[in-house]
């Protein structure tokens, strides 16, 4: 029986002449390049999807917060979500934001819909479907919708684009519904 000590003598393997140690080198080598780079994409995948998720609760919780939204106002939001991307760039995300009138127990309508890079904004008056513990008549929720692009910078563990969807919704605090003026 083989001591245990010899294999975890690592000092021999530059001393190691037979070949056995360098052959060792080259069957791990690319396993543990593949580990590393894969753990890179994986790692920015991840991240990017939180702080995609992260936009779209702040959308929503930013628009619940108000009494009306301006145009001007839905200009510095479209901005400010930018920042909370950092260090990547909004530029690869669809955003949307959506004030809905819930009007009965079965029928919630779009007061008012924007949206930006490549997201179309809901029709006004349109009826949408709501999860059934949002649905109290006489309420209205703001719905924020996030699409990110994502396209890995190593393009390793795979190709082409993913996409991060999310969906968020908050109950308007102060006024039902929530206006868009201009």
């Amino acid at each position: 029986m083989m001591d245990l000590r010899k294999f975890l003598d690592f000092r021999r393997f530059g001393a190691a002449r037979s070949g056995l140690a360098a052959l060792e080198f080259a069957i791990i080598l690319p396993m543990m390049v593949f580990l590393l780079l894969g753990s890179v994409d994986l790692l920015d995948a991840l991240s990017v999807n939180r702080r995609a998720e992260n936009v779209a609760a702040s959308l929503a919780d930013v628009v619940a917060r108000d009494t009306a939204v301006s145009n001007s106002e839905m200009s510095g939001i479209w901005s400010a979500l930018t920042l909370l991307m950092y260090p990547g760039t909004d530029a690869t995300m669809s955003e949307r934001v959506t004030s809905i009138n819930i009007t009965s127990a079965t029928n919630a309508v779009v007061v008012w819909s924007e949206a930006q890079h490549g997201i179309s904004p809901l029709a006004a008056n349109s009826t949408v479907t709501l999860p059934a513990q949002m649905m109290v008549a006489g309420t209205s929720v703001i719905r924020a919708d996030t699409v990110y692009h994502y396209q890995s910078p190593l393009n390793f563990l795979y190709s082409g684009t993913i996409d991060f969807p999310h969906t968020v919704y908050r109950r308007s605090r102060l006024v039902d519904p929530i206006p868009r003026v201009p």
